[in-house]
């Protein structure tokens, strides 16, 4: 029989389970109407910057600048999209606690928009084994709450980062948007680098790779146990992840082409076999990270280049 129809699961997690055969499109189709939520907030967040500050998006954000441009634009001809346009900028709040909320939300988009779509090879495997346990008659609970469990460890780790970045912001009294460059953004690449090369890293794709074992093992027809079956495999990427997500610092936390770039990079590398991807990642962020170590030590010497 051919397992791969799903056709004893609901019509909703049917659809999803076929999305997840096809990674390379999942940025498009697999997430739904949340994944384009996601990229969408992102956008207005984005040309909320543009609006209302001077800061720079990062490289490669001058060819979405006439995009961006028009929604700012359009936003100003009504007041209420003027102002949730004016709140999603997170330098232009007065209280921190505001700020704080902004960021929490440009993270929780970020993750979600970059990482449920590299989650392909979890929804499809549970999506195979629940098909298979439907045709014995056991129970099964709806793939949407592991991708419940899985979207919920990644706000965890959106808080986190949210609060490292107001502690950055407040510490160098820098903006949410602009890159960071000189020491700091050496070092987060230097760190990022290496971190591609541990065995943590390694042991961590393997896990978001080949979830069978993980799932098949831990089944539970209980949605509380189906929910952190998805955490459990939401802690495997962000162990997998959680380094090329703080290179987002350097290149902009606002830069929407930067997060398609690494969305797609976490597809290819989730989806891929052997470790090509991450060793030629990893060198690629240390060798970035030392050219701007250099060049923030050159500078502190007074060297122009």
């Amino acid at each position: 029989m051919n397992h791969n129809d799903h056709s004893n699961l609901q019509p909703l997690d049917q659809g999803i389970a076929r999305a997840a055969r096809f990674p390379q499109w999942l940025m498009a189709v697999a997430g739904g109407a949340i994944v384009v939520i996601a990229w969408a907030w992102l956008s207005v967040q984005s040309a909320g910057v543009m609006a209302f500050s001077t800061e720079e998006l990062g490289p490669g954000m001058r060819i979405l600048e006439p995009a961006l441009g028009w929604i700012a634009e359009r936003a100003k001809t009504s007041p209420f999209f003027e102002s949730l346009l004016y709140l999603c900028t997170p330098q232009s709040l007065s209280s921190d606690l505001a700020t704080f909320a902004t960021l929490f939300s440009m993270w929780l988009a970020m993750s979600v928009a970059m990482m449920l779509p590299s989650a392909a090879p979890m929804l499809r495997t549970y999506a195979d084994i629940a098909h298979v346990a439907r045709e014995r008659g056991e129970t099964t609970v709806s793939l949407s709450v592991l991708a419940g469990g899985y979207i919920f460890i990644w706000g965890v780790f959106a808080l986190a980062i949210a609060a490292l970045q107001m502690a950055i912001m407040i510490g160098l009294n820098a903006g949410a948007a602009a890159p960071l460059v000189g020491w700091i953004g050496g070092f987060i690449l230097l760190g990022a680098g290496l971190y591609q090369f541990s065995a943590l890293k390694d042991a961590c794709l393997e896990k978001c790779r080949n979830p069978f074992n993980t799932l098949f093992a831990s089944w539970r027809t209980d949605r509380s146990g189906v929910f952190k079956l998805g955490i459990e495999q939401g802690v495997f990427c962000i162990g997998c992840c959680w380094a090329i997500m703080l290179v987002m610092f350097v290149v902009g936390t606002m830069n929407l082409v930067w997060m398609a770039f690494f969305t797609l990079f976490a597809i290819v590398e989730k989806s891929g076999r052997g470790n090509v991807t991450s060793l030629v990642s990893g060198c690629i962020l240390m060798f970035w990270g030392g050219a701007l170590l250099v060049l923030a030590a050159l500078t502190d010497l007074g060297v122009t280049i």
